[in-house]
């Protein structure tokens, strides 16, 4: 399983540090090698401006704006560069100076306004330096009429940022169209040295996920990592080609080695969501099963599609007490649920088996949860407001919270949203970062659980990010549909045709 250091603002000064002081850089030399490393990776984006204009702050960020305003200088490009105040960094200095001897002034916040009146329209590439990942809300009023301006006028056909969108905090950002505060919306990030913690999930009004691009410049990554200097979060790298091969069936499979799994979900009318995660693993080549429902009807829904299914009417402790359940390595409980199983909250999961608990196995806050080494629940955001008892309005919030969660209940929780979350007792978390408009329809949660209900109930020795990896990177498959908005049983179909 391929992972991808995320770092946090904090944890990303400590690795400029060791930089510095283990690895003998200087401030200047980093500084440069960010600019230039920007500045190679946007050669044809810069070709498109009539002019670049850059904007830099009096910190670390600036310094590297400066840095970067020189280079394009020095190549041919019209840049003209403002500043908010005069650099306090040494290094930063050392690059405002050289700009200053080589390209001429640098404009005031006033200069900025003022140019931009009297500029033509989507003429100007903006390179944002102004505020680095060290930034802390609340925003100056002066800073908030800069950014405003920057966003609306009609000047800038792209607006670049370096490390992070200036005034971006993601812990000041309040319920979805609430303008709480200012930020520059950036088309795209550049990152530097480290990917940043803080920018996972950046999105603004145009409502889609911005690009980020990372740019390496030295840091010791792999050398000095250590749990003091980092906090074990990641980047999931997608393995579509090992989420499809694990499923394949070997020659000599029967229907216990190709998987088991036992299904407890379905209130009356609502039957269809534990039948379509039961669905999606036995069309992954799941080889036998049995569904629990509250339902008195769940028998004749399921053998109306296929008489050789088990499906009875019961609670959870009739699941429980079947002897199936001593044969299956996977439990699924809650799609379709309306409320939280009597009984579950006793369960003591025997080792080697994994429960899912999805939707209304997700209970309100203080209620008691399973034990087990291997429980993963899979909350959406609404779901995960619920479990907490309190509102998130980020990937980040939602991380502070489930830190401390995790580990006093012992589970996993997988967040699922447009960036999937999941966080382990451990305190080690992965981002899943490929937002999918397709499963934005009933019953792909129901669909998400079954096939995690499937690559649990392989015959592998699979770790629970593992396994999720493989859930997440399969379902991405379905972005292929032509099908612009399919329903959750058309997605599956095409995920069976993938195999």
């Amino acid at each position: 399983m391929k992972q991808i250091p995320l770092f946090t603002s904090d944890e990303s000064k400590k690795m400029d540090s060791l930089a510095i002081t283990k690895l003998g850089f200087s401030e200047q030399s980093l500084m440069g090698m960010a600019a230039l490393s920007v500045f190679h990776a946007n050669e044809d984006l810069w070709n498109t401006a009539e002019s670049i204009w850059i904007i830099c702050g009096s910190g670390g960020n600036g310094g590297d704006g400066y840095a970067l305003a020189h280079f394009l200088y020095q190549e041919g490009h019209t840049v003209q560069v403002f500043q908010t105040s005069p650099n306090k960094n040494e290094a930063g200095q050392f690059y405002e100076s050289l700009v200053k001897n080589t390209i001429g002034k640098i404009g005031s916040l006033k200069d900025f306004q003022t140019e931009t009146e009297l500029t033509k329209e989507d003429s100007v590439l903006l390179v944002d330096a102004i505020f680095g990942t060290g930034f802390k809300s609340p925003l100056a009023k002066d800073f908030q009429s800069l950014i405003e301006t920057i966003n609306e006028s009609g000047v800038f056909f792209y607006r670049l940022s370096l490390d992070t969108p200036s005034g971006w905090d993601p812990y000041s950002l309040g319920p979805k169209g609430q303008k709480t505060h200012h930020y520059v919306y950036a088309d795209s990030i550049e990152e530097l040295g480290t990917q940043k913690w803080e920018n996972v999930g950046f999105i603004y009004e145009k409502d889609n996920l911005i690009p980020r691009y990372f740019e390496s410049i030295g840091f010791p990554i792999r050398t000095h990592l250590t749990e003091t200097k980092f906090s074990n979060k990641y980047y999931y790298e997608k393995d579509p080609e090992k989420a499809i091969q694990v499923l394949k069936r070997k020659n000599n499979a029967h229907k216990y080695s190709v998987g088991s799994a036992m299904f407890f979900g379905g209130s009356q009318g609502m039957e269809g969501a534990i039948l379509l995660s039961e669905e999606a693993f036995s069309r992954l080549g799941g080889g036998i099963s049995k569904i629990y429902s509250p339902s008195k009807q769940i028998s004749q829904y399921v053998l109306k599609e296929d008489l050789s299914k088990m499906a009875l009417f019961g609670d959870f402790d009739s699941l429980l007490s079947d002897p199936f359940y001593a044969k299956t390595k996977t439990i699924l409980v809650g799609p379709g649920l309306k409320s939280y199983p009597t009984g579950l909250s006793e369960l003591k999961l025997e080792s080697g088996k994994t429960c899912i608990l999805d939707a209304g196995a997700i209970p309100e806050i203080g209620t008691k949860l399973p034990v087990g080494d291997r429980i993963l629940l899979t909350p959406h955001v609404g779901e995960l407001n619920r479990l907490i008892g309190k509102n998130h309005h980020s990937i980040q919030e939602a991380y502070d919270s489930l830190i401390p969660f995790t580990k006093e209940h012992q589970v996993y929780v997988l967040l699922k949203s447009f960036v999937s979350l999941l966080v382990c007792p451990d305190g080690s978390s992965y981002v899943w970062e490929s937002p999918n408009p397709k499963l934005a329809t009933m019953g792909t949660g129901d669909l998400l659980s079954g096939i995690l209900t499937r690559y649990f109930s392989l015959d592998l020795e699979l770790s629970i990010p593992e396994v999720v990896l493989l859930a997440l990177s399969f379902l991405d498959n379905s972005k292929q549909l032509e099908e612009p908005y399919p329903s959750a049983h058309q997605i599956l179909k095409s995920l069976v045709e993938a195999l």
